[in-house]
């Protein structure tokens, strides 16, 4: 996985794994929060992320990290299996993702360039603004994994292709796809793909993987609905078949069929070789 650094976001096709909690998983003051707070589409929390990370990349100082910015909830309402509706909300959490960002870019970056993008007097001022407490809170239970330029082959074991999907286009241009299940479902697929890989191919990078995102997961309430969100990234992959090329061929390495197996990795390595070359001229 790869987190998105304050500018890079700007013009990276991002896409999101997001976890959506019920309103009793919150304190009360994220619960007042969302209890007294105008409900915002998707879209609406997209151009309030975006709005508020140009204002920040356009600051006279160079200063990328969010300031006095009010944390803000996305919520997404579904039906259950009896057809009666219900919401779950997802912490914009800026603040500790910005961090986390800042983190790996210094680690991905010569030190003078670091120090350009996000100046030692900058990491110093966001430091002392911080409630530490509050972002320990954060970063032990972030709601929010952020990828550019490709999805880890991981998420898709989450999803099915019959899981409930949002396609929105902004005229004749595909926006994002929005692809959404329930929480303890996607335990349940991502136990099998854990199972099976163990079993059959252990020394697979994705088997670490699942590993890392199952180890997230499971500090979320049970009644939890998770959403993958392709963002920009729908537009060049859209319609896409990794989630059915992931689970065949992890069924396919349970039926040892190596050969079906090799054949559905290679189709999903293929398929995010585009974005990534994309990524690397972006």
């Amino acid at each position: 996985m790869k987190m998105t650094g304050p500018l890079e976001e700007l013009t990276a096709a991002t896409a999101h794994l997001r976890v959506y909690e019920p309103l009793s998983s919150f304190g009360d003051w994220a619960q007042s929060i969302i209890l007294n707070s105008p409900r915002m589409s998707p879209d609406q929390c997209d151009r309030l992320e975006n709005q508020r990370l140009w204002e920040r990349t356009l600051r006279d100082v160079s200063d990328p990290f969010p300031h006095a910015d009010d944390e803000f909830f996305r919520s997404v309402k579904l039906l259950d299996y009896q057809g009666t509706e219900y919401t779950r909300y997802c912490p914009g959490q800026v603040q500790a993702r910005s961090l986390l960002a800042a983190e790996q870019a210094e680690e991905a970056m010569r030190t003078e360039v670091f120090d350009l993008l996000v100046p030692p007097a900058a990491r110093r001022a966001n430091g002392e603004r911080m409630d530490t407490d509050r972002l320990a809170a954060d970063l032990t239970h972030l709601h929010t994994r952020t990828s550019t330029w490709g999805i880890p082959l991981s998420w898709f074991a989450l999803f099915r292709d019959d899981d409930e999907a949002e396609i929105l286009y902004s005229g004749e241009h595909l926006k994002t796809v929005r692809l959404y299940v329930p929480f303890e479902q996607a335990i349940n697929r991502l136990a099998w793909a854990v199972q099976t890989m163990a079993a059959h191919a252990p020394a697979a990078p994705i088997f670490e993987e699942l590993g890392t995102l199952g180890g997230w997961l499971e500090t979320f309430d049970p009644q939890s609905v998770i959403e993958l969100d392709y963002g920009l990234l729908a537009e060049i992959v859209w319609p896409d078949d990794s989630v059915n090329d992931l689970m065949h061929g992890i069924q396919a390495l349970e039926d040892s069929d190596m050969t079906t197996a090799a054949a559905a990795y290679r189709r999903l390595s293929n398929r995010w070789i585009g974005p990534r070359q994309l990524g690397r001229a972006n």
